[in-house]
């Protein structure tokens, strides 16, 4: 019945038909040996104390290439408003868009409504490729393994074009007001989160820290809440049909 469960389950979902297929090989052991974080989740932000998102910086010590990278990005133009959105930010429990997460004991992928591409985070044990054969992606390259009850996640490769970790958009919970800086996020990111499942299971905590020696001086920590919302679908967004430049979160008005 396990087995027969997870063959539904892809195809359910075919767009992620490639990325999952592989992982139903042993379902049943790995049902019973780690935490379920199959499902659709959306951002809580903060109307629970218990499981409040911590803010960005307000101030991060930047480096002289990010800074000016950070005040690039916040221009009216809004530089790349439809590029894709990067692992960091799709993680950072915005409540405009829901995640869905499709887990296998060899891969786990992530779709996020707002983007087009899928995260994958390989947990098959491999390790990340020898520097010379990394693919530069917007995604970058991640792997995982569980630690207990939490899902340890490390992620490299990013090609610094992505939208920045922060967001663009005015007034959510991922940017805040609409004047804070703008994070950046280079090729030399390095990304790695700890997600666990909190509140019996309702919630999916994830602690993002990230070290990007090109853009800040050090290290910087924040955590993000999701809820499980068995009750929606994740649907189809295409950015170049839902663009909206005056509402990007951008204070200044175009010349």
């Amino acid at each position: 019945m396990t087995r027969l469960l997870c063959v539904l389950r892809v195809v359910a979902f075919p767009a992620a038909l490639a990325v999952v297929a592989a992982s139903c090989s042993n379902p049943v052991e790995a049902e019973k040996s780690v935490p379920d974080i199959w499902g659709v989740w959306i951002g809580f932000g903060d109307a629970n104390p218990e499981f409040r998102n911590t803010p960005y910086p307000a101030s991060p010590d930047f480096t002289e290439w990010g800074a000016a990278e950070s005040e690039r990005l916040a221009t009216w133009v809004t530089p790349g408003e439809c590029n894709p959105w990067p692992a960091a930010m799709m993680m950072s429990g915005s409540n405009l868009f829901p995640i869905q997460i499709l887990q296998g004991p060899n891969v786990i992928a992530v779709h996020y409504e707002a983007a087009t591409q899928p995260r994958r985070i390989y947990i098959d044990g491999r390790g990340h490729p020898a520097e010379d054969e990394l693919l530069p992606t917007f995604m970058g390259h991640s792997i995982g393994h569980w630690e207990g009850d939490t899902l340890v996640v490390d992620t490299v490769g990013t090609n610094g074009r992505a939208r920045p970790i922060n967001g663009y958009i005015s007034g959510s919970v991922i940017s805040g007001p609409d004047n804070p800086p703008r994070l950046p996020g280079s090729d030399q990111l390095h990304l790695t989160e700890r997600s666990r499942l909190v509140g019996g299971g309702d919630y999916l905590e994830d602690t993002i820290t990230i070290e990007d020696p090109k853009t800040y001086r050090k290290p910087w920590t924040v955590t993000r809440y999701w809820q499980r919302r068995p009750d929606i679908d994740v649907q189809e967004y295409a950015c170049t049909d839902n663009q909206r430049p005056d509402a990007e979160g951008q204070t200044a008005s175009a010349p």
